[in-house]
């Protein structure tokens, strides 16, 4: 019975850290913009449905084209911001759903080095869908959503502090 009450509260001290580092991403990042192509038909994404493009379980867009997901390293901040509201995790807690969806013959999303390649990339890529931070945003993509400095995902823009 001792043993049984140690391993609980060890999976809750575990459980509580872990959650801890995953707020303190959300309420210190940056705000995030969610983009893709200007030529896109995207206006609006939900939060629901971007997390299932993420994880590869929506492969297709409503016209039928195949959607092209784009991830910033593990490492990079606004990737794990983006983790942490979108899909309920960083990125290094993923590895045993990729370990099974690979079994499954699903791959992750490709990952590009920065926020300018991933903008690069949308602009030309007609179906690709990345995030980057929202004070990086130009006129070469669309925004269709967005995420808080706070971590909410909102669908309008939110009050950008930019340095100049």
């Amino acid at each position: 019975m001792k043993n049984k009450f140690q391993f609980l509260l060890m999976v809750l001290l575990v459980t509580a850290s872990i959650m801890g580092s995953i707020l303190s991403y959300a309420a210190e990042g940056e705000a995030i913009v969610i983009i893709v192509s200007k030529t896109s038909k995207t206006q609006k994404i939900d939060k629901g449905e971007l997390s299932l493009t993420f994880l590869r379980k929506k492969l297709y867009s409503s016209e039928g084209k195949r959607i092209i997901p784009i991830n910033l390293p593990p490492n990079h901040t606004v990737r794990k911001q983006f983790s942490s509201v979108i899909l309920g995790g960083l990125p290094e807690t993923q590895a045993e759903y990729w370990n099974e969806a690979y079994y499954l013959g699903i791959t992750p999303p490709h990952v590009i080095g920065s926020e300018d390649a991933a903008i690069k990339f949308v602009e030309v890529t007609p179906n690709a869908i990345a995030y980057i931070n929202a004070c990086k945003l130009t006129d070469a993509v669309k925004a269709i959503a967005w995420i808080t400095a706070e971590g909410v995902f909102v669908l309008e823009p939110p009050d950008l502090h930019c340095p100049e």
